[in-house]
């Protein structure tokens, strides 16, 4: 099998209700907005793969550095030869800027349909099923917070991640201790500060005392995580909080490439590694991270809020863990639906009874819509 061509296309669909996201501050998302790559074949076979933008202009950007730039190197290429494709993408995209990993994604996509087996058993992974926790996307509230958490359990969740993003870290300590009030010892609750990183100035900052201040706020509460408390490379006040608090600390969602990983698995920064395969590095960065944690004692659970295909290279990685013990599913689903999600898919990711079937249709296990495909997506 020959890599013979790209296709790329800007995807845009509306969402039923503005979106908050707690790490945008002031910013209000009306839709679900990704560029979309396939790969093409000598065989007719497809991989296909997309990243989130915030524009048609940003996604013409993605397509200048994944398929004009580095996708030239690739023609004639086959796609099993992943570490001269690595190679050729890590050098690309450090030139570049940006983050070309979706064409990773892809060419796996291709291979395991070429293999005929969904990407977790083409990897030699067994779990079929993972448990699912409910990802709200807005800042956390004690008076909206509950009401919430106990849909979410009504849905079937049986775990719910709150955003700590208020501008007095105190008033997110009352939320938790409302959702806990409220789900009592139904449900595990995990934290996300959003502190890794920031695409808007307007949103609170904290230091290392106020995040150990707010851990030491939620010790008592059974909390089962506390993610991205500091920035992303503040490498030695992650260590100190985790030294300093028995609340276990996760992040990693968009550190870059295995250099950063490896030095906060050497400064044993976390306790919980969240490598998205499609924001640190691709697919081999997430399960090497996934690998070296392990042997590490650490855990690997991924960063999935992106769409639909970034979910389904997400799902299949963790499933291809041994002990992966759980996953993030986005859930706010008055705006940031799974069918907005997934808008691109046949068919939407659903957990049953907290948990997710991962599909068992090779590659990624899932297939593009042509219909929302022919709406809502521009071929560019």
């Amino acid at each position: 099998m020959r890599i013979t061509g790209f296709e790329a296309y800007f995807f845009e669909y509306p969402l039923e209700r503005e979106f908050h996201p707690a790490w945008i501050p002031g910013h209000a998302q009306t839709a679900n907005r990704c560029v979309i790559l396939k790969i093409l074949s000598d065989t007719g076979i497809e991989g296909v793969a997309a990243a989130s933008v915030f524009s048609e202009e940003q996604a013409r950007l993605g397509k200048f550095i994944a398929v004009d730039t580095i996708g030239r190197f690739f023609i004639g290429m086959d796609p099993a030869d992943t570490e001269v494709l690595n190679r050729i993408m890590n050098l690309y995209g450090f030139m570049l800027g940006g983050r070309p990993w979706l064409l990773e994604v892809a060419l796996w996509d291709m291979l395991g349909k070429a293999a005929n087996k969904p990407l977790y058993k083409l990897w030699g992974g067994t779990a079929s099923r993972i448990e699912a926790y409910a990802s709200t996307g807005e800042t956390a509230t004690p008076q909206r917070s509950p009401e919430k958490a106990l849909a979410a359990r009504e849905a079937g969740f049986r775990a719910v991640k709150l955003r700590a993003h208020s501008f007095d870290h105190r008033e997110d300590v009352r939320a938790v201790e409302a959702v806990r009030s409220a789900v009592g010892d139904s449900m595990k609750i995990l934290i996300d500060a959003n502190q890794g990183w920031t695409l808007s100035p307007l949103g609170p900052r904290w230091d290392f005392d106020t995040a150990l201040d707010f851990a030491r706020g939620i010790a008592d509460l059974d909390i089962y995580w506390l993610e991205e408390p500091l920035d992303r490379f503040d490498f030695n006040g992650l260590r100190r909080l985790r030294d300093s608090t028995s609340v276990r600390i996760a992040g990693g969602e968009l550190n870059q490439g295995i250099h950063e990983f490896q030095v906060l698995l050497e400064k044993d920064c976390l306790d919980v590694y969240q490598p998205d395969a499609t924001l640190a590095g691709g697919v081999t960065v997430a399960r090497k991270v996934a690998e070296l944690a392990r042997a590490q004692g650490r855990e690997f659970s991924p960063h999935t809020w992106t769409n639909g295909l970034g979910f389904a290279i997400n799902l299949q990685i963790a499933a291809s863990i041994p002990d992966c013990p759980i996953i993030e599913f986005p859930y706010e689903p008055e705006s940031w639906s799974p069918q907005a999600r997934d808008a691109m898919l046949t068919e939407p990711f659903i957990p049953r009874n907290g948990y997710l079937d991962v599909p068992e249709k090779p590659g990624l296990g899932v297939e593009l819509s042509p219909e929302a495909m022919s709406r809502y997506a521009k071929k560019i």
